[in-house]
């Protein structure tokens, strides 16, 4: 009976978090990899899914981001099979780490590490490879780095928010040392490139 109420109360934590999340990750979606609202719709209820199955397995137990996080990066790999699917599937590098149209920051950091699939191989599971691929960049920078640009990037929170949570002096400390963080991560990047 414990376990039936375990996933009973997970049940309602995932719908909770769905209704709280759809519209915006629906928003996300449309303007990030240009989906149709009924292509945006099917992403998030095939991500729905997977966040579920996660859940169930036990995956969520330990995460290291927020579950929104979690979440989005589910998302942005069922949209990559969405436009696959629909023969629209693009790869658009961005060499500025400043970037922030479309709410697009973190899609910098995994351009860089399809760059690195390019060369290394292409089979289908590509997406979770690189998603990896940058999360070991990322994990691999030293403190502070390592969480601010996973918060900036991957979190897409502001650099107001940012100077608040590492608790610096102002705004403008907080742009400077993701500056120098990014230049540690663009280093470590080419490194790699040049190991291939």
């Amino acid at each position: 009976m414990a376990t039936i109420a375990l996933y009973r109360k997970q049940d309602k934590i995932l719908n909770d978090f769905a209704k709280e999340y759809q519209s915006r990750t629906l928003s996300y979606l449309q303007k990030t990899f240009s989906l149709s609202k009924e292509d945006s719709e099917d992403v998030f209820q095939e991500a729905s899914i997977v966040l579920y199955r996660a859940a169930i397995d036990g995956k969520l137990d330990n995460l290291t981001s927020s579950l929104y996080t979690y979440f989005i990066g589910i998302c942005n790999n069922k949209a990559h099979e969405q436009l696959r699917a629909n023969g629209k599937a693009q790869i658009v590098y961005i060499e500025d780490y400043s970037v922030e149209a479309n709410g697009e920051r973190y899609n910098t950091l995994l351009n860089k590490a399809e760059r690195l699939l390019d060369i290394i191989d292409k089979d289908e599971k590509r997406e979770n490879k690189r998603d990896g691929i940058v999360l070991d960049m990322v994990k691999q920078l030293p403190p502070p780095c390592d969480k601010l640009l996973w918060s900036y990037y991957r979190d897409a929170l502001s650099m107001k928010v940012i100077a608040q949570m590492f608790h610096y002096a102002s705004e403008s400390v907080a742009k400077v040392t993701k500056h120098r963080c990014q230049e540690k991560f663009r280093k470590k990047y080419e490194v790699a490139v040049k190991e291939l």
